[in-house]
């Protein structure tokens, strides 16, 4: 696969998953993690891409698709623990995560009686984090060939 056709592909990829993101943890927890933490790792690794594509446009990209599989593994597992449903979160309650609102009976807002899964809740930064980590480890894992 050429450089380009990667990068073009890399990028829809970052802007599909960012879209994916907000959109399924539309709360203030998130909100936080994915603007300060995801939106400039997202950017600086789509230039350290680009800057890698120009550089090397001319040559074959080698990719290690496995690792990808990891990152996207990582991705759904972040997007299942990030916050769905801070409702009452002010006044010392817990967010709700996608997952448990999937499995249980817990509305996508308002309140819940239902008891919180702290260790799926507690997972979301460190899942985040490691989500991160992985597609940097993915990008760098990339090499190229001569055509």
């Amino acid at each position: 696969m050429s450089l380009i056709k990667l990068g073009c592909l890399f990028s829809g990829y970052l802007c599909l998953s960012l879209v994916i993101f907000f959109g399924v943890s539309n709360t203030v927890l998130s909100g936080i993690f994915y603007i300060f933490f995801l939106l400039p790792l997202y950017g600086v690794v789509l230039l350290g891409a680009w800057y890698f594509i120009w550089r090397y446009r001319t040559r074959r990209a080698r990719v290690k698709w496995w690792i990808w599989g990891v990152v996207l593994g990582l991705q759904i597992a972040t997007l299942l623990a990030s916050p769905g449903n801070c409702y009452n979160v002010k006044q010392g309650d817990r967010c709700y995560s996608n997952l448990q609102i999937l499995v249980s009976d817990i509305p996508r807002t308002g309140a819940s009686t239902a008891p919180h899964w702290p260790w799926v809740e507690d997972a979301f930064p460190g899942l985040l984090f490691a989500y991160g980590t992985g597609l940097f480890i993915g990008l760098t894992q990339v090499s190229t060939v001569d055509r």
